[in-house]
């Protein structure tokens, strides 16, 4: 590798099965694969690791008649890795669809950089990856790092860049397959037109499932449709009924009809039998080729029993088939935008001005840190002894809240180690031995150094903001569900960091918590715009200490009228950094 590297050479492998490039007529690979299955051209690019699994998908994806550009299988990856063959597939004129498999990644923005790069190209990036990571399990230190493993970040990256992650084999050649015989979905609208009442209502019920909207046709657009076939009903999807047998280009003219009241950006043919019965087939042919022509922007997929005639006439003719109706409407939902696509910041700037430096042990400390590069927490004081506490609580405003300070407990809730609620100073010179007692009791040996006296803020909506270092990718920022609840509901999102505050709070939206920030059956509305801030803010000081800090949680984090404020902080070291 250095000789090579030395002399400007790039290397492919070692432990690879080759490469081959369908248009310069070049295999050099021992694929076995291509012994009776030779490549038709095509817009196809394959990127694999393993050339077992690559070969074993081109054989399948070669036999449903579908055509390739590249296949480079990249092996042990001494030099050239996936994502290099991707950002060189994203420049490359003869490739239309990108299709990756891989079971890991050494330099993760690397990859996120060619997955924006290849979306940037207008070409989509069908992705396989096998085996979940226990480096992002290792790092469960923190809340953040349990609701973050490494295979949650893979697909978040994969969802910012506009990739699709494909879930098996055949799920992977579907999607190729429909991006293959025609234009993909421009959104996720999809319009359904069966035969069958009941083959429709399955084709809804997928839909549903696979995050695809269905719009439908207004009073007027159902009666122009029942003037062709009086016995048609469904408003999406449409069910002709078997009234037009007598007559199957009104299949065709039906379509036609929902399609000129309907938005849509998908269009499922559920056909039955019909391609097998000449009569009826001979009827539908050429109307339903000149539908497709007539909407040739749009993606199409034909559901039915066919001989390879059939399906290949209708495969020229820019239809992907299926034969089961929910296997090709979870095929155009692969294809079709991510909703939640917006990019990511691979290169982002150096934020020199957030690096903490010295090793952060305890809360205190952390809040001390955090607090010095924005992160607002609730107004506190740190105690040592019961006269402290009391005057500190005079001093805040009671009621307030009382936390154990020790760096031997991570998560003081479960230690007994936080008393809410406490009124007067009478109940919080008692609440200090009890919860020394029970800390000690949870953790025996724990080194206790003070405890903290905090206002106790009331009110809003409690969430998770956190931070871990990934192996792979680096810092990921998190927000979600907080509160002692955080890992029991999971309900987060992750972005690879550091994040805009536009982007931390299209994270925000996109979690079911988030519906309360606006204010739920008459709360009040939180101050959105304060709890962005903070969540880029401390994205930004992930980024500024990667290497060092392995993770941060702000748990919880409360959302009020008022601003956001952090209740707690916890900062994890990497080892080694101290």
């Amino acid at each position: 590798r250095a000789r090579a590297r030395a002399a400007g050479m790039r290397v492919l492998g070692p432990n690879s099965l080759g490469l081959f490039n369908t248009a310069a007529g070049f295999f050099g690979t021992f694929a076995t694969a291509l012994d009776g299955a030779w490549p038709r051209a095509g817009g196809i690019g394959v990127a694999t690791q393993s050339g077992a699994f690559g070969s074993y998908f081109f054989g399948m994806a070669q036999q449903r008649g579908l055509g390739f550009s590249h296949f480079v299988a990249t092996g042990n990856e001494w030099d050239v890795e996936v994502a290099d063959c991707i950002a060189w597939l994203a420049a490359d004129p003869a490739t239309t669809l990108i299709v990756t498999a891989m079971e890991g990644c050494r330099e993760g923005r690397k990859l996120a950089a060619a997955l924006l790069a290849a979306r940037m190209a207008g070409k989509r990036v069908l992705a396989m990856k096998v085996g979940v990571s226990e480096a992002g399990a290792r790092a469960a230190a923190t809340h953040t790092g349990a609701l973050a493993g490494g295979d949650k970040v893979f697909d978040a990256v994969l969802r910012d860049t506009g990739a699709v992650r494909a879930r098996s084999l055949q799920a992977l050649v579907d999607a190729a397959h429909v991006a293959s015989v025609g234009p993909m979905p421009a959104g996720r609208r999809l319009l359904v037109v069966t035969t069958s009442g009941g083959i429709g209502v399955h084709a809804a019920d997928a839909a549903d499932a696979a995050g695809l909207e269905l719009p439908t046709l207004v009073d007027d657009a159902l009666q122009a449709v029942r003037e062709i076939a009086p016995l048609a009903d469904g408003r999406n999807p449409v069910d002709t009924s078997a009234g037009i047998l007598s007559d199957l280009s009104a299949y065709a003219r039906i379509a036609e009809r929902a399609l000129d009241a309907l938005p849509c950006d998908a269009v499922l043919c559920c056909l039955a039998h019909i391609a097998r019965n000449p009569t009826h087939w001979a009827q539908l042919r050429e109307p339903l080729a000149e539908l497709r022509r007539r909407h040739a922007a749009k993606a199409f997929a034909a559901v039915g029993l066919a001989d390879d005639a059939v399906a290949d006439w209708l495969q020229q003719r820019g239809f992907a088939v299926f034969v089961d109706p929910s296997q090709a409407v979870q095929a155009l939902a692969a294809c079709a935008p991510a909703a939640a696509a917006t990019g990511l910041a691979t290169q982002p700037a150096a934020l020199s001005a957030r690096v903490i430096g010295a090793t952060v042990a305890g809360e205190h400390q952390a809040k001390a840190a955090l607090a010095a590069q924005g992160i607002p927490f609730a107004p506190e004081v740190f105690v040592a002894d019961a006269d402290e506490a009391v005057r500190a609580a005079d001093a805040l405003g009671w009621p307030v809240v009382l936390k154990v300070v020790s760096p031997d407990v991570a998560h003081k809730t479960e230690a007994g180690g936080v008393a809410l609620g406490i009124t007067d100073a009478a109940a919080l010179r008692a609440a200090i031995p009890r919860m020394r007692d029970c800390v000690l009791t949870h953790r025996p040996g724990a080194r206790i150094d003070g405890y903290i006296v905090a206002r106790q803020l009331s009110g809003g909506v409690e969430l998770l903001v956190g931070t871990q270092d990934d192996p792979v990718f680096g810092p990921v920022v998190t927000v979600g569900a907080g509160g002692v609840l955080a890992e029991l509901i999971a309900d987060v999102e992750l972005r690879l960091a550091p994040v805009s505050q536009a982007e931390a709070l299209a994270m925000l939206r996109g979690t079911r918590i988030g519906r309360l920030l606006d204010g739920w059956r008459g709360a009040a509305r939180a101050d959105v715009a304060a709890l962005a801030r903070l969540v880029a803010t401390l994205s930004e000081v992930a980024w500024a200490n990667r290497g060092h800090i392995a993770g941060i949680d702000l748990n919880p984090v409360l959302a009020r009228p008022d601003g956001a404020y952090a209740l707690d902080a916890l900062i994890v070291d990497r080892p080694g950094t101290a």
